[in-house]
């Protein structure tokens, strides 16, 4: 069923990465340090496009052989805990705001 929720529950998803994995969290501010709004940008459509492509190797596995292989299932929780991880200093730098989410339509174009 589809669940409305407001930003700050969202928003607490990626907050949730700095308490399960905070290295990786260190480990990706150190290197937004020295990157603009645009590199970020990147790295974190990146990411997610990392996390979907994981996703869909795993899904494709568990169709196929009835279970995912070890390399695709800790594949997948990487690439999410990363992507999770750039929306969060995506958002501490201020590139991801609840106005820029909600502006738009839902379109793709």
């Amino acid at each position: 069923m589809f669940h409305l929720a407001s930003f700050d529950e969202i928003a607490g998803v990626a907050h949730g990465i700095e308490v399960t994995n905070p290295w990786l969290v260190a480990r990706i501010r150190r290197a937004a340090e020295n990157l603009n709004a645009y590199e970020i940008a990147a790295r974190l459509g990146q990411a997610i496009t990392e996390a979907a492509d994981a996703a869909h190797a795993r899904a494709f596995e568990e169709a196929e052989f009835g279970e995912a292989s070890a390399d695709a299932i800790v594949d997948c929780e990487y690439y999410d805990e990363l992507a999770a991880t750039w929306s969060l200093v995506a958002a501490e730098h201020q590139l991801i705001t609840p106005e820029t989410i909600l502006a738009h339509d839902g379109s793709v174009h």
